[in-house]
């Protein structure tokens, strides 16, 4: 699965690359995936009158789905912190759809833990991202929404050309769903930060060139669906550069550079970046690293940045 990925974003980057800066290297493509949008609300939660629902949304594409190696994790930990891992965060509720229902919650809120990756024995930034905020708020119950499409590009997938796409639309239905059930439960919802970890499958010199229009249209988006529940100060974007891999030529340092030039247009955008961040995607497995992906720790600590400004929002 890994090595398909990869293949597939290489295949596409040399594609990208024979053509020219403008030209659309996949004019007439079809890009339809069948986005599966039959989600089911199955939690049984208490009813919420009084309480404050802090919600967060989680999303982007494999590094947001959560790709690093459970076993290298605990090697690296104490045994203190990786039973803390692994026990969960029963404060910190998440409700996750991952890969068009490859693997999913079933509409139910459950403890973030390490099982809400990409598959028995992956994790994703939620860990550190739980884990932080546990530290941070001690008691203050989170709601996260985690919806995740690997390897798909937001100029082709997520969005249509600047447009809403189907990706964007499945993610809106599922998060509009649980944001409706939440309310039904009488909780005050503030909708406050949207998480974004995505950006690895526009590094082609086509997409590349296109992500800052491409993002600008995204979050407008978001901003504008979401409004009913994010209404006290806004939707707070926080946006995570990509890594130096190999597979995010050439296009990364452009896809980076978009993002940060955003974070710098709004009070509401903020960006971090991963490489300067010390993250990196070199290490793991031992035997043949998967260089698409942010090893163990890098993980854990990808989390804890996004904690780390969702903190800061709370601060202001």
């Amino acid at each position: 699965m890994r090595k398909s990925f990869l293949l597939t974003i290489l295949a596409m980057a040399s594609i990208a690359c024979a053509c020219t800066a403008n030209e659309d290297p996949e004019e007439g493509v079809d890009h339809t995936i069948g986005m599966d949008t039959d989600y089911e609300e199955n939690s049984l939660l208490s009813d919420g009158t009084g309480k404050k629902a802090r919600v967060i949304i989680l999303s982007g594409q494999s590094n947001c789905t959560g790709c690093s190696i459970t076993s290298y994790l605990k090697e690296q930990v104490s045994e203190e912190t990786f039973s803390r891992y692994e026990n969960g965060y029963p404060n910190i509720h998440i409700n996750f759809n991952i890969d068009n229902h490859r693997t999913c919650s079933e509409g139910q809120w459950r403890k973030t833990d390490l099982l809400c990756g990409s598959y028995d024995e992956e994790f994703g930034p939620e860990v550190g991202l739980a884990d932080k905020l546990t530290a941070l708020f001690p008691g203050e119950e989170f709601y996260i929404f985690k919806f995740s499409m690997s390897g798909y590009s937001l100029h082709y997938h997520w969005l249509d050309h600047t447009n809403r796409g189907e990706i964007y639309e499945a993610q809106r239905l599922f998060v509009q769903k649980g944001l409706d059930y939440l309310s039904s439960l009488h909780y005050e919802i503030s909708l406050d930060a949207f998480l974004w970890m995505q950006g690895e499958s526009d590094t082609s010199e086509y997409k590349a060139k296109k992500y800052y229009e491409n993002q600008k249209a995204f979050m407008s988006y978001l901003r504008e669906d979401f409004k009913e529940y994010s209404k006290e100060h806004g939707l707070y974007f926080i946006d995570a550069g990509i890594s130096d891999s190999p597979y995010c030529l050439p296009g990364g340092p452009e896809v980076n550079e978009a993002k940060e030039k955003i974070g710098g247009e709004d009070p509401l955008n903020v960006y971090f970046p991963t490489i300067e961040n010390g993250l990196t995607t070199m290490n793991e497995p031992y035997y043949e690293p998967d260089l698409g992906h942010y090893d163990a720790l890098s993980e854990i600590k990808l989390g804890e940045l996004f904690a780390e400004k969702v903190a800061a929002i709370y601060a202001k």
